[in-house]
């Protein structure tokens, strides 16, 4: 999805006329969801103890939820936090739909689209919004924060690709500093080459953690990072057996699930779900050697030799579009919401079905069309057919979704590798 623009070519959006219904229709959507508290509510309750010197890492918000999040992001939030709670909501849920709509800017005017006829293209973003809508709608509905994660890593990139180093390093630096979940960029920087962007991306990053100590203190900003490093640790059985909430996922949660039979999930059915039985320690090790083996499988998708450029933009996607469905999978703790991370990778399998499609056989064709299909009602059933929702949450089928996703990129690196896009 939305990766690597240069110079978006939308005319359709000069109509002015045009664009002033969904616009009002988007900000009548964001003050309905302003209403409540929501995930939002934690990071401004942090951002108002850290005025009392309280250990917010180490304090329960909104009925025992912690806060996960930087100092650094909790101390600019400290900056609005007398604005009234419903206004300053309001605010966030806008930048998060300026952002996302940004990111659709960004794909409509990449190279990778415009190689697309006109009627080709119009279906194949309206099929990409309608398979992100779920979860643009699921952090709109929290007042999460994986939209603006999501941007900095795609627009991060896209700066650095292009030489604006500085401001794109900043850029992924900010993400990293608030979530950690861009962190899986660093080594990419490293193998690609882009040595001037890493070392500014960690400059960056190390003052948006170390610089609240010249308005908290030094001393009380680090108790806090100290305290953050514990609560994160991933070591901690809280985040191998991950199952404390029943909307988690990711390989984790998916896991525990299947390789220990008396999980403490509070939710769960009396429906058989563990194909085996496990130690906690043995879960430790599966856990730690599968996500390796993804993570090592990104060299795959790299295809080239360390410390050079990759050969061509769709490569670049490929890579990036891998990198980024990592995120949901490998890291504990992930929401429903966390899954917009697989936007890109579905985006780009489209691209190349639609691409391909006149030159790719007709059983394949078929079989391709199906898996997509499938991956999007996995992805979707939750506003499909909600009533069932209990059913989906139980088997964590939202992970096997982000799963398929691989074998399907791997077909995008084999039919680019047989039909390579010339001059792309």
């Amino acid at each position: 999805m939305f990766i690597f623009t240069i110079r978006p070519n939308m005319d359709f959006l000069k109509n002015k006329f045009f664009l002033l219904v969904p616009v009002l229709a988007a900000v009548i959507y964001c003050y309905i969801e302003a209403e409540g508290k929501g995930d939002f509510y934690i990071f401004m309750s942090a951002a108002g103890d850290l005025s009392a010197g309280k250990d917010v890492y180490r304090t329960s918000y909104a009925g025992g939820y912690n806060y996960f999040y930087s100092v650094f992001f909790a101390l600019v939030l400290r900056f609005f936090y007398a604005m009234p709670f419903f206004w300053m909501k309001f605010y966030w849920l806008l930048l998060n739909l300026f952002l996302y709509c940004h990111l659709f800017q960004l794909l409509a005017g990449s190279a990778m689209v415009n190689r697309l006829a006109t009627k080709q293209k119009q279906w194949f973003l309206v099929l990409v919004f309608i398979f992100s809508f779920r979860f643009f709608h699921e952090n709109i509905h929290t007042s999460q924060i994986t939209i603006l994660i999501l941007w900095c890593c795609i627009y991060g990139i896209c700066l650095i690709q292009r030489d604006r180093v500085v401001s794109g390093s900043a850029i992924l630096a900010l993400g990293i500093n608030i979530k950690l979940l861009p962190l899986v960029f660093l080594p990419y920087l490293f193998y690609r080459g882009y040595f001037k962007a890493l070392f500014f991306t960690i400059l960056f990053y190390f003052f948006a953690l170390f610089s609240p100590s010249l308005i908290i203190g030094h001393d009380y900003n680090m108790s806090l990072l100290k305290s953050w490093l514990e609560l994160i640790n991933p070591l901690q059985q809280r985040h191998v057996l991950d199952v404390d909430e029943r909307s988690f996922h990711s390989l984790s949660t998916l896991l525990s699930t299947l390789l220990v039979k008396e999980v403490p999930d509070t939710f769960a059915m009396d429906l058989k779900r563990n194909i085996a039985d496990i130690s906690l320690p043995a879960l430790a090790k599966v856990l730690l050697a599968v996500r390796l083996a993804l993570v090592g499988l990104t060299l795959y998708f790299m295809r080239w030799k360390p410390f050079v450029k990759a050969p061509s933009l769709l490569n670049n996607f490929i890579e990036i579009s891998y990198i980024l469905l990592l995120i949901p999978l490998i890291f504990p703790h992930q929401q429903h919401y966390a899954f917009l991370f697989m936007a890109p990778a579905f985006a780009l399998i489209l691209f190349s079905l639609m691409y391909n499609f006149k030159n790719t056989g007709r059983i394949q064709r078929q079989l391709l069309v199906a898996l997509l299909a499938l991956i999007y009602l996995v992805a979707n059933l939750k506003i499909l057919f909600g009533e069932f929702n209990r059913y989906y949450e139980h088997f964590k089928i939202l992970t096997y979704a982000a799963l398929l996703l691989i074998p399907l990129l791997i077909w995008v690196v084999r039919e680019n590798k047989k039909n390579p896009l010339k001059d792309f």
